[in-house]
């Protein structure tokens, strides 16, 4: 929209520039010229904004006014002079001495009477000469960046030192000359020259390299190099009033001249004739001009003593009276920076006017939504409602507030010659200062004019969308409220498809709405959120970029693919800002304007790689009124940008800096352990630091800057940073523990004008400890050589007699082996008879259950012997026969003998002592005396055999066996109490116990 306004105002300038001959030749193209008047006529645009030379609308703004104060340069409020040095640093002379300003920091000169500074001036070898009460001299800085005054009074008689106050200092002519109320001196070649009056010099100044001298009642022109005054007019000429200022004039041929009381003269520079110009102060008033100066755009500033500033320009001999806003009315003096900015030395502190900054303040103190130029007027919609300034040609522009839009304006454009105001209340009607508002719509957004549908608008609101006719008899009227879709419509655009509008809501995604022919109500509306390649539903918005819909996300900046009903990124776009949000974007002639981060900008639209362009706009960072982002292009050269603290101007052409800017490192700065040490801001080698450096601190500055209170800085040290570090106001730096090394400090600075300074750098050396430097190094390679030599003979003895060791414990290992195969030998053997003895025992087990079977079966036999007996004694009894009797004799005797024989207990004494063998051994070592019967009936007693059975195998009654039980346990010296069983078994190793005899008893065959 603001793009097609200019376009239209820019073609209207152009035609009415057109020669006549040309303008013939172009009506010859009518019909093409009429259709395009028609078209612009169907898109209401502006025929009647302000337009410069070249037909572009140019809007004056005020400049910033920067206060220094008390708080900030902490000395006396009074000043009357400053100076510029050639690396941009600032110089004041107050009634302390001197203040000296590189952008950041300020820095004291006391004189050595410590009286004020009066004078001051930068020579043009770059000196900085000072004048105060009975002293002159110059300011120096030192390597370590500190600046000291040096006197002049040693070239002077001693005569001729009562020099009062030094009011002014001048170079002309290779003189340096400081002028007091009684003399001039001037200094060349280390050598003083004394010119006295014979009145008072109660002025002077340098024009066209001319010394001009009030010397009492008359001007005079002084030659340095004859002496000689030659004599210009008189000052009872200028009807009694005191002469203020001589500045050059409009051009070589003549000079101004300013009384004191407020009258301006022209002086011929050939005839020396007066020729009153113009009365800038009334005779009656009690004002005074207290100082004079022509800047380098030949604007002419004169400081007042109750009023300011008053000011003129050379082509336009109107004097105005500009209000600067300045901390105090009495202006002492004025002065001109090499960036162009006007300085004002004020009775109670410094104001610097930014003449020179390519951005003015157009509006302040409220929060601005829209902006639009139209015929010589500037409307602005904020949050306090709409104001107006009706001579946009006015510097700076006196604004008006339309009564009846107080609250919140969101827009205005201009459609058919009319000014449409769209309120937090309804939507307004514009005549200048005059309203109309258009009845039941409330809450609107903006108005978009429907493309086919000429007079025919859109009323965007907070509910829906309304429609709007036009007409030449009625105006503006609301036609319908358009049924279907209660959305906010803020962000909207008409697609190419009749009827048919995309709307961006900021929470719930974007929709596609169909509206019917009729404008009377919407027949399809499509819901996109994080569906079809959005990346979410929040803050996504719509514009037109090369004539297609883009739409901003959180993601970055995405189109609409109609094919298959998707939405992919911008690839163009997407190169330009990455997966980031643009929240506003447009273009205007070959640029494209947008808000990025929180920053505003431009990029040319048509470019192969399109760079941003916000370096100019950094200062509004954290301004934007965000999602309401007011920039608003008049031409090719300015643009107006709102913020939430007012309307500014920026001049796209103004060049910011006009020479290289240097990045100063004003102090460098270290501690060795609690005390601090400054080093050399210039030397030929490394600077080299202490090993007991605590900590090093550099401070910087870009004195050069035309934006002193903006300045912004990033740094890195090389040899411990990675990378820059991040842009901050900050302008010192510290590190602190470092280690030993060689480091380069590098700083470059910024300003939010997008001012760039290069970079600077400086190396420094920390140096090692004692033990880490170079003869400690020497040193220790030497020990180290020594230590390895020692290491190596060493080495060599020990493998002599690790060879020798190890030789001596190869044979102990053989021996060792030896015996490790001796003895695995024996324990195989030892196997071998552990096998053979558990054979044995094995076989001794089973020979003893043979023994008890056998002793077992001895025993039944002899009880079946013994049953046999006796029956056969009881059958004898009573058989009557002989001869069976007899036969009966003789089977008792022959079972008398085998119950009497003892072959059955031999063979059971040689199978026990073959089987226990170890018992009897150890019964007879024990027992020697004891008698064949007695070890026969220890074993019976081993084996655990009842007296019954013992008393059948000896073929003796139970009676017997107890007596020789009790007999035996004598000759083995037996208690009563102890058990002769547990006795013979502990007696006996073989680790049978007397219930395993049982066991084996028991498990013996019947």
């Amino acid at each position: 929209m603001i793009r097609k306004r200019f376009e239209n105002q820019a073609l209207i300038s152009l035609l009415a520039e057109l020669a006549p001959a040309t303008l013939n030749a172009v009506m010859q193209c009518k019909t093409a010229v009429l259709l395009l008047l028609i078209c612009i006529s169907e898109m209401g645009y502006s025929q009647g904004s302000q337009s410069g030379k070249d037909g572009e609308a140019i809007i004056n703004g005020s400049p910033r006014i920067i206060h220094y104060t008390r708080k900030e340069f902490n000395g006396d409020p009074q000043f009357w002079t400053m100076c510029q040095d050639k690396e941009g640093v600032l110089y004041f002379g107050n009634n302390d001495g001197a203040l000296i300003f590189d952008g950041e920091q300020w820095q004291k000169i006391a004189l050595p009477n410590n009286s004020s500074i009066r004078c001051l001036r930068t020579s043009s070898d770059g000196v900085i000469y000072a004048g105060g009460f009975n002293e002159i001299g110059c300011i120096k800085k030192d390597a370590f960046g500190k600046y000291y005054y040096e006197s002049f009074l040693n070239l002077l008689r001693a005569e001729d030192r009562n020099l009062e106050n030094v009011w002014q200092i001048h170079e002309v002519q290779g003189f340096i000359v400081y002028r007091s109320a009684k003399v001039l001196i001037a200094i060349a070649n280390n050598k003083a020259l004394t010119i006295p009056t014979s009145g008072n010099y109660t002025h002077s100044t340098v024009i066209n390299k001319k010394l001009y001298v009030q010397d009492g009642n008359e001007l005079k022109i002084l030659d340095l190099h004859s002496l000689e005054f030659k004599s210009q007019f008189l000052i009872s000429d200028l009807h009694d009033e005191e002469l203020a200022s001589l500045l050059p004039g409009f051009d070589t041929t003549n000079i101004f001249i300013f009384t004191k009381q407020g009258a301006a003269y022209l002086m011929d520079t050939k005839t020396h004739a007066l020729k009153f110009w113009q009365r800038l102060i009334p005779s009656n008033s009690k004002n005074l001009i207290t100082c004079a100066l022509k800047s380098s755009s030949n604007q002419y500033y004169l400081g007042t003593l109750s009023t300011e500033i008053i000011s003129f320009t050379q082509s336009d001999n109107t004097i105005t009276q500009t209000n600067y806003s300045l901390q105090d009315n009495t202006v002492l003096n004025l002065f001109e920076t090499r960036e162009g900015n006007i300085w004002a030395l004020l009775n109670n502190g410094i104001d610097c006017i930014d003449i020179s900054s390519p951005v003015s303040i157009v509006l302040e103190n409220a929060a601005i939504f829209d902006a639009i130029p139209y015929e010589n007027n500037l409307y602005v919609a904020t949050n306090q409602g709409v104001f107006v300034a009706f001579d946009s040609k006015q510097s700076p522009l006196r604004f008006e507030k339309i009564d009846g839009l107080e609250g919140q304006a969101w827009s205005l454009q201009q459609y058919n010659g009319k000014i449409l105001c769209s309120h937090d209340r309804g939507l307004f009607v514009l005549n200048k200062k005059a309203i109309t508002k258009i009845p039941v719509i409330k809450g609107v957004w903006k108005v978009i004019p429907i493309q086919g549908r000429p007079n025919e608008y859109l009323g965007c609101t907070y509910d829906g969308i309304y429609h709007i006719e036009y007409s030449t008899a009625k105006g503006y009227t609301l036609t319908n409220k358009i049924d279907g879709f209660t959305e906010s419509s803020r962000d909207i655009l008409q697609t190419d498809e009749p009827g048919v509008f995309w709307v961006c809501h900021g929470y719930k995604g974007v929709f596609r709405i169909k509206i019917n022919e009729t404008y009377e109500r919407v027949v399809g509306v499509e819901h996109f959120k994080n569906q079809n390649g959005l990346p979410s539903p929040f803050n996504i918005n719509i514009f037109s970029w090369k004539g297609q819909p883009v739409f901003t996300t959180n993601g970055g900046v995405y189109q609409y693919n109609k094919g298959n009903n998707q939405f992919e990124p911008h690839p163009a776009l997407m190169n330009i800002f990455g997966a980031t949000n643009v929240r506003k974007l447009f273009q205007d002639h070959e640029k494209t304007w947008f808000s990025h981060d929180d920053e505003v900008g431009y990029f040319i639209t048509n470019e192969a790689n399109p760079k941003q362009q916000k370096d100019l706009f950094l200062q509004l960072k954290g301004t934007l009124n965000r999602s309401f982002e007011c920039i608003v292009p008049l031409s090719e050269k300015q643009v107006l940008i709102g913020t939430n603290t007012g309307l500014y101007a920026f001049d796209l052409i103004k060049t910011i800096a006009s020479a290289p800017i240097k990045t100063q490192i004003t102090r460098f700065s270290h501690k060795e352990e609690s005390e601090e040490v400054l080093s050399k801001l210039i030397q030929k080698d490394d600077e080299q630091l202490s090993s007991n450096t605590n900590s090093i601190q550099f401070n910087f500055s870009a004195p050069a800057f035309q934006d002193k209170q903006n300045m912004q800085y990033s740094y890195y040290l090389e040899g411990l940073d990675a990378t820059w570090s991040e842009w901050a106001e900050a302008s010192s730096k510290e590190y602190s523990h470092l280690a030993r090394g060689h480091y380069v400090f590098h700083i470059k600075a910024r300003s939010l004008l997008g001012e760039k300074a290069m970079e600077a750098k400086y190396p420094f050396e920390i140096l090692p400890v004692w033990y880490q430097t170079n003869l400690a190094y020497i040193i220790y390679i030497l020990i180290s050589l020594i230590g390895i030599r020692t290491t190596i003979l060493l080495v060599k003895r020990k493998i002599h007699k690790e060879k020798t060791k190890t030789i001596n414990e190869e044979k102990e290992k053989r021996k060792v082996l030896e015996l490790e195969l001796q003895h695995i030998k024996l324990e195989r053997e030892k196997e071998e008879i552990k096998k053979d003895k558990d054979l044995l025992e094995e076989d001794v087990i089973h020979k003893s259950k043979e023994l008890a079977n056998y002793t077992m079966l001895l025993v039944k036999k002899r009880e079946l012997l013994t049953e046999i007996h006796d029956e056969i004694k009881e059958l004898r009894d009573l058989v009557k026969n002989d001869v069976s009797r007899q036969k009966m004799r003789d089977l008792i005797k022959k079972i008398n003998f085998n119950l009497e024989s003892e072959e059955h207990l031999q063979i059971f004494e040689a199978n026990f002592e073959r089987v226990h063998n170890e018992f009897f051994t150890q019964l007879k070592t024990n027992f020697p005396d004891l008698t064949q019967k007695e070890l026969r009936l220890c074993a019976f007693v081993r084996m655990n055999l009842a007296n019954k059975e013992i008393a059948s195998i000896l073929n003796i009654s139970v009676r017997g066996v107890e007596t020789a039980r009790y007999r035996l346990r004598k000759r083995l010296s037996l208690t009563h109490d102890e058990d002769m069983v547990s006795f013979l078994e502990k007696l006996f190793g073989s680790g049978e116990s007397a219930p395993e005899a049982e066991e084996k008893v028991a498990e013996a065959p019947e």
